[in-house]
């Protein structure tokens, strides 16, 4: 008689997730919290080029800068737990509330982008598998390599060119409506799409040459058909893997996409703030960002593991 492990197994999961979460964002906080302050004193900062040594003094002790630097740093950990981040030094909202505003717009890049990995860097790949010594699986695979070597200021800049300037088919910046998001979509999938075609056809030319694709391709299976019923589920965790590490790749390369077309994601929110050294905007975006990190990490743990025949087999036993 079999005993269900499943309940202890999701319990632990769980539990696993919950450390590595509290102990990545206290990390990226605690480093984030010690560069800040040597930085330079975030009270002349907000009092600003025109205030006084009185100014500064009073914004300190309103702020409680003038105290230890732990009590500060204990201060602070508490302010987080309450996701208390203090508010914008130039808008005057709370900080986390102008992130989270900002946040569905940076995600619909990012989500754009690993569905456009997913609907055409997986049947690329497959057909580059199926036609390797083709010149069409050739060119396939040139351009891939090709796409990966662009660097996406480039990219963008080129983009940006040709649809938004020559053609005017899509608008140059801004983020008002969604056309607005097709332009960054496009210059940060290029890189993405570009390594998924190439991580299919590996996995797949790979698994053609196990033994039980011999045998199914032996019962008169097309190589196409193979491929995609066989040999993909093999080959396909290791693209999800990819995708899920791609996905803290993308957050980070939003800074550099929002601010070449002015989209207002929180890629572009975090470099003003840098610039304008408004440091709750600065610290709630990190917050915000090495959650979503983590997240995307343990559902991506889920999702490999169900995508794994292996352990299919092994729950369906």
């Amino acid at each position: 008689m079999k005993t269900d492990r499943t309940g202890p197994r999701v319990l632990r999961a769980g539990a696993v997730w919950l450390v590595r979460l509290a102990v990545t964002v206290l990390g990226v906080l605690t480093l984030l919290f010690f560069l800040l302050r040597l930085s330079g004193d975030p009270a002349a900062v907000l009092v600003g080029p025109g205030g006084t040594l009185e100014d500064i003094e009073r914004v300190r002790r309103e702020l409680g800068l003038d105290l230890p630097l732990w009590t500060q740093y204990g201060a602070f950990l508490g302010d987080v737990a309450r996701l208390d981040f203090g508010v914008s030094a130039y808008t005057g909202e709370p900080a986390i509330s102008a992130v989270l505003v900002r946040l569905p717009l940076t995600l619909q890049v990012v989500g754009a982008t690993l569905a456009l990995a997913l609907l055409i860097g997986v049947p690329l790949g497959m057909l580059a598998a199926a036609r390797a010594r083709r010149p069409s699986g050739r060119a396939i695979t040139a351009g891939a390599a090709a796409a990966q070597a662009v660097p996406n200021f480039v990219l963008g800049m080129l983009l940006l060119l040709v649809f938004a300037l020559w053609l005017g088919w899509l608008p140059s910046y801004g983020s008002e409506s969604p056309l607005h998001s097709v332009l960054p979509t496009l210059t940060l999938a290029a890189f993405t799409v570009a390594r998924v075609v190439r991580l299919v056809r590996a996995g797949l030319l790979e698994a053609l040459s196990q033994d039980f694709i011999r045998t199914v391709r032996a019962k008169g299976g097309s190589r196409l058909r193979v491929l995609a019923r066989h040999a993909l589920p093999n080959a396909f965790p290791p693209v999800l893997a990819f995708l899920v590490v791609d996905s803290a790749y993308l957050l980070s390369s939003t800074v550099i996409v929002e601010q070449l077309y002015a989209y207002d994601g929180i890629g572009k929110q975090l470099v003003d703030a840098i610039f304008q050294r408004d440091y709750p905007i600065v610290q709630a975006t990190v917050f915000v960002v090495a959650v979503l990190v983590v997240a995307v990490s343990a559902v991506g743990d889920v999702l490999g593991a169900l995508a794994d025949p292996r352990v299919r087999r092994e729950a369906a036993g």
